[in-house]
Protein backbone atom coordinates (compact mmCIF):
# COMPACT_ATOMS: atom_id res chain seq x y z
CA UNK A 1 0.00 0.00 0.00
CA UNK A 2 1.19 3.27 -0.81
CA UNK A 3 0.16 5.56 2.07
CA UNK A 4 0.81 3.71 5.26
CA UNK A 5 -0.47 6.50 8.50
CA UNK A 6 -1.16 7.12 11.59
CA UNK A 7 -3.54 10.17 12.51
CA UNK A 8 -2.47 11.44 16.34
CA UNK A 9 -3.92 14.92 18.33
CA UNK A 10 -1.84 17.10 19.58
CA UNK A 11 -2.11 19.02 23.13
CA UNK A 12 0.37 21.59 22.35
CA UNK A 13 3.94 21.83 23.92
CA UNK A 14 3.70 18.70 25.76
CA UNK A 15 2.70 16.78 23.07
CA UNK A 16 5.62 17.67 21.16
CA UNK A 17 8.34 15.43 22.57
CA UNK A 18 6.17 12.18 21.85
CA UNK A 19 5.40 13.63 18.66
CA UNK A 20 9.40 13.89 17.89
CA UNK A 21 9.73 10.39 19.03
CA UNK A 22 6.63 9.34 16.54
CA UNK A 23 8.04 10.70 13.27
CA UNK A 24 11.59 10.13 14.23
CA UNK A 25 11.80 6.40 15.51
CA UNK A 26 8.36 4.57 16.28
CA UNK A 27 6.78 5.41 13.27
CA UNK A 28 9.48 4.45 10.75
CA UNK A 29 9.90 1.10 12.87
CA UNK A 30 6.90 0.47 12.14
CA UNK A 31 6.49 0.77 8.07
CA UNK A 32 4.95 4.33 8.62
CA UNK A 33 5.14 6.79 5.92
CA UNK A 34 2.90 9.56 6.55
CA UNK A 35 1.79 11.32 9.98
CA UNK A 36 -1.46 13.20 10.21
CA UNK A 37 -0.94 15.68 13.33
CA UNK A 38 -4.54 17.22 14.56
CA UNK A 39 -3.17 20.53 15.64
CA UNK A 40 -6.50 23.07 15.92
CA UNK A 41 -5.59 25.21 18.13
CA UNK A 42 -2.61 24.03 20.15
CA UNK A 43 -0.25 26.64 17.78
CA UNK A 44 1.05 29.67 18.70
CA UNK A 45 -0.82 31.39 15.84
CA UNK A 46 0.85 34.90 15.17
CA UNK A 47 -2.24 36.16 12.62
CA UNK A 48 -4.71 35.36 15.21
CA UNK A 49 -3.48 34.98 19.03
CA UNK A 50 -6.73 34.28 20.35
CA UNK A 51 -6.85 31.32 18.42
CA UNK A 52 -4.60 29.20 20.50
CA UNK A 53 -5.14 27.53 23.17
CA UNK A 54 -2.67 27.68 26.42
CA UNK A 55 0.47 26.17 26.28
CA UNK A 56 1.03 25.89 22.48
CA UNK A 57 3.57 24.21 20.14
CA UNK A 58 5.41 27.16 18.08
CA UNK A 59 6.44 27.98 14.41
CA UNK A 60 9.91 26.21 15.58
CA UNK A 61 8.45 22.90 17.25
CA UNK A 62 6.58 22.41 13.69
CA UNK A 63 9.86 23.03 11.70
CA UNK A 64 12.16 20.68 13.59
CA UNK A 65 9.21 18.07 14.06
CA UNK A 66 8.94 18.31 9.92
CA UNK A 67 13.19 17.52 9.23
CA UNK A 68 12.90 15.03 11.89
CA UNK A 69 9.79 13.14 9.23
CA UNK A 70 11.36 14.27 6.49
CA UNK A 71 15.09 12.52 7.61
CA UNK A 72 13.53 9.49 8.51
CA UNK A 73 11.16 8.97 5.39
CA UNK A 74 7.64 10.14 7.01
CA UNK A 75 5.02 12.80 5.06
CA UNK A 76 4.44 15.43 7.84
CA UNK A 77 0.54 16.59 7.12
CA UNK A 78 -1.33 19.55 9.98
CA UNK A 79 -4.82 19.38 10.14
CA UNK A 80 -7.23 21.72 11.34
CA UNK A 81 -10.68 20.48 12.17
CA UNK A 82 -13.15 22.66 10.47
CA UNK A 83 -16.64 23.32 10.90
CA UNK A 84 -17.91 20.76 13.54
CA UNK A 85 -15.68 20.19 16.42
CA UNK A 86 -15.57 23.48 17.57
CA UNK A 87 -16.40 22.18 21.15
CA UNK A 88 -16.48 19.52 23.51
CA UNK A 89 -20.39 19.48 24.12
CA UNK A 90 -19.99 23.00 26.16
CA UNK A 91 -16.61 24.17 26.41
CA UNK A 92 -15.82 25.53 22.95
CA UNK A 93 -12.56 25.12 22.01
CA UNK A 94 -10.19 28.34 21.73
CA UNK A 95 -11.48 29.93 18.28
CA UNK A 96 -15.57 30.00 19.37
CA UNK A 97 -13.79 31.16 22.96
CA UNK A 98 -12.64 34.20 21.33
CA UNK A 99 -15.57 34.62 18.52
CA UNK A 100 -18.50 33.69 20.10
CA UNK A 101 -20.23 35.23 16.92
CA UNK A 102 -19.41 32.53 14.47
CA UNK A 103 -20.81 29.98 16.19
CA UNK A 104 -23.54 28.24 14.14
CA UNK A 105 -26.22 27.63 16.85
CA UNK A 106 -25.62 29.98 19.77
CA UNK A 107 -28.81 28.79 21.34
CA UNK A 108 -28.91 25.23 21.45
CA UNK A 109 -28.83 23.99 24.60
CA UNK A 110 -25.23 22.63 25.75
CA UNK A 111 -26.21 21.15 28.19
CA UNK A 112 -28.49 18.56 27.00
CA UNK A 113 -27.87 14.88 26.52
CA UNK A 114 -27.27 14.07 23.58
CA UNK A 115 -25.31 17.44 22.58
CA UNK A 116 -22.18 16.46 20.84
CA UNK A 117 -20.57 19.53 19.70
CA UNK A 118 -20.58 23.02 18.30
CA UNK A 119 -20.11 24.37 15.01
CA UNK A 120 -18.71 27.77 13.33
CA UNK A 121 -21.29 29.17 10.09
CA UNK A 122 -19.68 28.54 6.75
CA UNK A 123 -21.67 31.82 5.76
CA UNK A 124 -20.39 34.10 8.21
CA UNK A 125 -18.92 36.46 6.66
CA UNK A 126 -15.41 37.18 8.58
CA UNK A 127 -14.50 33.31 9.16
CA UNK A 128 -13.04 31.81 6.19
CA UNK A 129 -10.19 34.99 6.18
CA UNK A 130 -9.34 33.97 9.92
CA UNK A 131 -9.42 30.07 8.43
CA UNK A 132 -7.09 30.81 6.03
CA UNK A 133 -4.45 32.70 7.74
CA UNK A 134 -4.67 29.70 9.89
CA UNK A 135 -4.37 27.35 7.09
CA UNK A 136 -1.06 29.26 6.05
CA UNK A 137 0.48 29.50 9.62
CA UNK A 138 0.46 25.74 9.43
CA UNK A 139 1.52 24.90 5.82
CA UNK A 140 4.57 27.51 6.22
CA UNK A 141 5.66 25.83 9.71
CA UNK A 142 5.37 22.78 8.56
CA UNK A 143 6.10 23.52 5.60
CA UNK A 144 3.41 20.76 4.64
CA UNK A 145 2.23 19.91 0.82
CA UNK A 146 -0.97 19.12 1.74
CA UNK A 147 -3.47 20.05 4.89
CA UNK A 148 -6.13 18.01 6.80
CA UNK A 149 -9.21 20.24 7.37
CA UNK A 150 -11.51 17.73 9.49
CA UNK A 151 -15.19 18.13 8.87
CA UNK A 152 -16.24 14.39 10.28
CA UNK A 153 -19.70 14.29 12.66
CA UNK A 154 -20.94 17.84 11.39
CA UNK A 155 -24.08 17.59 13.34
CA UNK A 156 -25.17 20.67 13.70
CA UNK A 157 -25.40 23.05 10.28
CA UNK A 158 -28.25 25.15 8.87
CA UNK A 159 -29.69 26.67 12.17
CA UNK A 160 -28.34 30.50 12.13
CA UNK A 161 -30.16 32.89 10.27
CA UNK A 162 -27.93 33.03 7.19
CA UNK A 163 -28.00 29.36 7.09
CA UNK A 164 -31.78 28.47 7.35
CA UNK A 165 -33.51 27.45 4.58
CA UNK A 166 -30.14 26.28 2.37
CA UNK A 167 -29.88 22.54 2.03
CA UNK A 168 -27.25 21.11 4.52
CA UNK A 169 -25.84 19.43 1.33
CA UNK A 170 -25.10 22.53 -0.23
CA UNK A 171 -24.15 24.57 2.97
CA UNK A 172 -21.69 21.48 3.55
CA UNK A 173 -20.44 21.58 -0.39
CA UNK A 174 -20.04 25.61 0.35
CA UNK A 175 -17.77 25.08 3.31
CA UNK A 176 -15.75 22.10 1.10
CA UNK A 177 -15.06 23.89 -1.64
CA UNK A 178 -14.11 27.15 -0.18
CA UNK A 179 -11.28 25.55 2.05
CA UNK A 180 -10.54 23.72 -1.63
CA UNK A 181 -10.39 27.05 -3.14
CA UNK A 182 -7.72 28.05 -0.70
CA UNK A 183 -5.38 25.07 -0.41
CA UNK A 184 -5.39 23.71 -3.78
CA UNK A 185 -6.31 26.42 -5.96
CA UNK A 186 -4.51 28.99 -3.88
CA UNK A 187 -1.80 27.08 -2.12
CA UNK A 188 -0.95 24.36 -4.49
CA UNK A 189 -1.23 21.59 -1.50
CA UNK A 190 -3.02 18.68 -1.48
CA UNK A 191 -6.57 18.78 0.75
CA UNK A 192 -8.12 15.35 2.85
CA UNK A 193 -10.15 15.24 4.80
CA UNK A 194 -12.80 12.83 6.58
CA UNK A 195 -15.39 11.47 4.43
CA UNK A 196 -18.60 10.55 6.62
CA UNK A 197 -20.66 13.47 5.75
CA UNK A 198 -20.14 12.65 2.21
CA UNK A 199 -22.15 8.87 3.04
CA UNK A 200 -26.04 8.26 2.65
CA UNK A 201 -26.38 6.09 6.13
CA UNK A 202 -29.71 4.66 5.01
CA UNK A 203 -28.14 3.79 1.64
CA UNK A 204 -25.06 2.40 3.00
CA UNK A 205 -25.87 0.84 6.40
CA UNK A 206 -23.64 2.65 8.48
CA UNK A 207 -24.65 4.42 11.62
CA UNK A 208 -25.16 8.32 12.42
CA UNK A 209 -21.44 8.61 13.48
CA UNK A 210 -19.80 7.21 10.24
CA UNK A 211 -22.24 8.49 7.57
CA UNK A 212 -25.03 11.44 7.48
CA UNK A 213 -28.47 11.54 8.22
CA UNK A 214 -28.75 15.38 8.15
CA UNK A 215 -29.11 15.62 4.61
CA UNK A 216 -24.87 16.58 3.91
CA UNK A 217 -24.52 13.33 1.51
CA UNK A 218 -25.43 15.19 -1.50
CA UNK A 219 -22.44 17.43 -1.49
CA UNK A 220 -20.78 14.65 -2.50
CA UNK A 221 -21.64 15.76 -6.25
CA UNK A 222 -20.73 19.02 -5.82
CA UNK A 223 -17.18 19.27 -4.38
CA UNK A 224 -13.88 18.90 -6.69
CA UNK A 225 -12.56 15.44 -6.99
CA UNK A 226 -9.04 16.08 -6.27
CA UNK A 227 -9.79 15.89 -2.34
CA UNK A 228 -7.94 12.53 -0.52
CA UNK A 229 -10.88 11.17 1.44
CA UNK A 230 -10.20 9.46 4.59
CA UNK A 231 -12.55 6.90 4.71
CA UNK A 232 -13.23 6.29 8.69
CA UNK A 233 -15.16 3.05 9.69
CA UNK A 234 -14.37 1.70 13.27
CA UNK A 235 -17.76 -0.69 13.66
CA UNK A 236 -17.53 -4.20 12.73
CA UNK A 237 -18.95 -4.66 9.33
CA UNK A 238 -18.91 -7.54 6.46
CA UNK A 239 -18.91 -4.38 3.77
CA UNK A 240 -17.67 -1.43 4.18
CA UNK A 241 -19.62 -0.01 0.59
CA UNK A 242 -18.14 3.26 0.99
CA UNK A 243 -14.86 2.52 -0.41
CA UNK A 244 -16.31 1.50 -3.41
CA UNK A 245 -18.43 4.47 -3.21
CA UNK A 246 -16.07 7.38 -2.95
CA UNK A 247 -13.45 5.82 -5.86
CA UNK A 248 -16.49 5.52 -8.19
CA UNK A 249 -17.28 9.12 -7.74
CA UNK A 250 -13.58 10.23 -8.35
CA UNK A 251 -12.19 10.54 -5.35
CA UNK A 252 -8.82 9.25 -4.06
CA UNK A 253 -9.28 6.95 -0.87
CA UNK A 254 -7.60 6.25 2.34
CA UNK A 255 -9.12 4.09 4.78
CA UNK A 256 -8.95 4.29 8.27
CA UNK A 257 -9.83 2.09 11.24
CA UNK A 258 -9.12 2.16 14.98
CA UNK A 259 -9.42 0.45 18.03
CA UNK A 260 -11.35 -3.14 16.87
CA UNK A 261 -9.41 -5.93 15.19
CA UNK A 262 -11.91 -7.67 13.66
CA UNK A 263 -12.97 -3.99 12.12
CA UNK A 264 -9.20 -3.73 11.09
CA UNK A 265 -9.28 -6.93 9.51
CA UNK A 266 -12.02 -7.10 7.66
CA UNK A 267 -11.53 -3.08 6.51
CA UNK A 268 -8.22 -3.88 4.87
CA UNK A 269 -9.76 -6.79 3.32
CA UNK A 270 -12.17 -5.46 1.92
CA UNK A 271 -9.91 -2.36 1.14
CA UNK A 272 -7.89 -4.67 -0.89
CA UNK A 273 -11.10 -6.24 -2.53
CA UNK A 274 -11.97 -3.38 -4.31
CA UNK A 275 -8.57 -1.20 -4.95
CA UNK A 276 -8.60 0.48 -8.08
CA UNK A 277 -6.06 3.13 -9.12
CA UNK A 278 -7.49 5.76 -6.23
CA UNK A 279 -7.07 3.46 -3.27
CA UNK A 280 -4.03 5.07 -1.26
CA UNK A 281 -3.15 2.26 1.45
CA UNK A 282 -4.17 2.63 5.33
CA UNK A 283 -4.84 5.36 8.14
CA UNK A 284 -4.44 4.14 11.93
CA UNK A 285 -6.51 6.48 14.25
CA UNK A 286 -5.66 6.87 17.34
CA UNK A 287 -8.15 8.87 19.59
CA UNK A 288 -6.17 9.41 22.93
CA UNK A 289 -3.46 10.60 24.49
CA UNK A 290 -0.29 10.68 22.16
CA UNK A 291 2.33 9.92 24.97
CA UNK A 292 0.76 6.37 26.01
CA UNK A 293 -0.37 5.91 22.13
CA UNK A 294 3.79 5.99 21.42
CA UNK A 295 5.20 4.48 24.16
CA UNK A 296 2.71 1.58 23.72
CA UNK A 297 3.71 1.37 20.26
CA UNK A 298 7.20 0.95 21.52
CA UNK A 299 6.52 -2.08 23.55
CA UNK A 300 6.84 -0.03 26.67
CA UNK A 301 4.88 -0.57 29.73
CA UNK A 302 1.53 1.57 29.43
CA UNK A 303 -1.29 1.82 32.24
CA UNK A 304 -3.23 -1.87 32.10
CA UNK A 305 -5.90 -0.22 33.44
CA UNK A 306 -6.39 1.78 30.85
CA UNK A 307 -8.15 -0.71 28.00
CA UNK A 308 -8.76 2.22 25.40
CA UNK A 309 -5.06 2.93 25.10
CA UNK A 310 -4.50 -1.14 25.28
CA UNK A 311 -6.92 -1.36 21.99
CA UNK A 312 -5.51 1.74 20.14
CA UNK A 313 -1.95 0.20 20.58
CA UNK A 314 -3.04 -2.74 19.63
CA UNK A 315 -5.00 -1.56 16.84
CA UNK A 316 -2.42 0.81 15.56
CA UNK A 317 0.00 -2.05 15.16
CA UNK A 318 -2.15 -4.40 13.37
CA UNK A 319 -3.47 -2.10 11.00
CA UNK A 320 -0.16 -1.19 9.72
CA UNK A 321 1.31 -4.72 10.19
CA UNK A 322 -1.79 -5.61 7.42
CA UNK A 323 -1.11 -2.65 5.79
CA UNK A 324 2.60 -3.34 5.18
CA UNK A 325 1.67 -7.35 4.08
Amino acid sequence: MERIGIHVGCKGKQSVPALERLVGEVGPALGCNWVIVEVNGFFAYQSHPEAAEPDPMTAEDARRLKKIAADHGIRLVPMYNCLGHQSWKDKPGALLRAHPEFNEAPDADTSAEDFYCMSWCPNHPDINPLVFDLFDELLDAFEADALHVGMDEVFIIGECPRCKGTPNAELFAKAVNDYHGHLVDKRGVEMQMWGDRFLDGKATGYGLWEASENDTQGAIKLVPKDIVICDWHYEIMDEFPSIRIFQDEGFRVWPAGWNKEQSIRRLIEVARREAGPNMLGYLATTWTDVDGVVRGLAGEEIDPENERLKNVVAGVKLGLRLARE
